[in-house]
């Protein structure tokens, strides 16, 4: 019988199975999460890429992040002016009514600063200001004087250099004081250089350093230009002059680089971050002629708009004005340029 008993016993825990461990009850075993894309940025054919969001760049001095997704920004176009012209009021007015928001002033010595007090100075700037307000727009970009190009020292004077430096820096502060909002001060080098080139270099570095802490102190920016016939016309030359230099910028301009024969987009690479400002305009390519002419004018001219756009997001990660130095142009064909520019980069790069 004792045999039989544990025989059943035996039988029955089997067809129970084993009893359950004690402690804790830690519930159901989940089921895996589904994979999800690596790259929801690059969906498959069965997901399809979102909706660009159009966004309108506010323009800053301040870089933007190096991870952003720059889908869908848009710089705010500008456009130059001269401070002399006769109808500085009126060109306003058309620029404004273009759909411009932003202006560069040029200010050359057919104005007249250089003989005039300082006071004088100041109340026509002061009725420059109140016109370009009047007209609702802003100065992004103010370009000095490049009459006054010996701050590099081409005559090989000291006592010319100096006087050049003095005379850019009286305009510096004064437009300080009568455009407040603007924050980038556009310098052209000289028209010639000494022998050897270097030399330039070294003049125009010691009067930067002698610039830049009074632009910093005023709580602007230098922004040296590279140019056609003269120093800094090559990006190894711009870098020279401005490295270890602290808050010198570049102020690019594309047309410069195109007519001296350089690739635009390499150009621009090569600048990076120091990238402070810009000068748009079209030129013929490598024939040393600075024409400032439209988009697409001169033949052969840039055909790599949408890449510079491009660059300027992503490597440059300048957030400023897309800045045309057309100064007489008609304000809407410059835009309607703008915007073909604008719709053949969105085309290549965001469709």
């Amino acid at each position: 019988m004792k045999k039989l008993f544990y025989l059943l016993l035996a039988l029955a825990v089997v067809a129970c199975g084993e009893p359950e461990p004690s402690g804790p009850n830690w519930g159901p075993v989940p089921k895996p999460e589904p994979e999800q894309p690596e790259n929801p940025e690059n969906p498959t054919p069965d997901q399809p890429k979102p909706e660009v969001v159009i966004r309108n760049i506010e323009p800053t001095t301040a870089l933007g992040a190096a991870d952003e997704n720059v889908d869908g920004l848009r710089f705010y176009p500008g456009i130059s002016i001269n401070i002399a012209s006769g109808s500085f009021d009126s060109q306003l007015t058309s620029i404004a009514m273009a759909g411009f928001k932003y202006i560069e002033i040029t200010i050359n010595d057919s104005y007249g600063i250089r003989n005039m007090t300082d006071d004088e100075t100041k109340t026509k700037l002061t009725q420059r200001m109140n016109s370009v307000k009047a007209a609702g727009l802003t100065v992004w970009s103010i370009h000095l004087p490049f009459e006054d190009a010996n701050w590099t020292n081409i005559a090989g004077k000291e006592t010319v250099r100096v006087q050049s430096v003095n005379n850019i820096m009286r305009v510096l502060r004064l437009c300080v004081e009568c455009f407040p909002e603007c924050k980038n001060y556009v310098l052209h080098a000289s028209k010639g250089v000494l022998k050897p080139r270097e030399e330039s270099v070294n003049q125009a570095r010691k009067s930067l350093k002698e610039m830049v802490p009074v632009a910093t102190q005023l709580g602007v920016r230098i922004c040296v230009e590279n140019l056609v016939g003269s120093l800094c016309y090559y990006y190894e030359e711009l870098h020279n002059t401005i490295t270890g230099i602290d808050n010198t910028w570049v102020t690019y301009d594309i047309g410069h680089a195109n007519c001296k024969g350089y690739n635009v987009v390499e150009f621009l690479t090569q600048i990076g971050t120091k990238l402070g400002t810009v000068h748009m305009h079209d030129t013929k390519f490598g024939s040393g002629n600075d024409s400032h002419d439209l988009l697409g004018v001169p033949q052969p001219g840039i055909t790599t708009w949408d890449d510079v756009i491009r660059t300027l997001l992503k490597t440059n990660l300048y957030r400023g004005v897309f800045m045309f130095e057309l100064s007489g142009k008609n304000p809407n064909t410059v835009m309607a340029s703008y915007n073909k520019i604008v719709g053949e980069y969105a085309a290549k790069y965001e469709k």
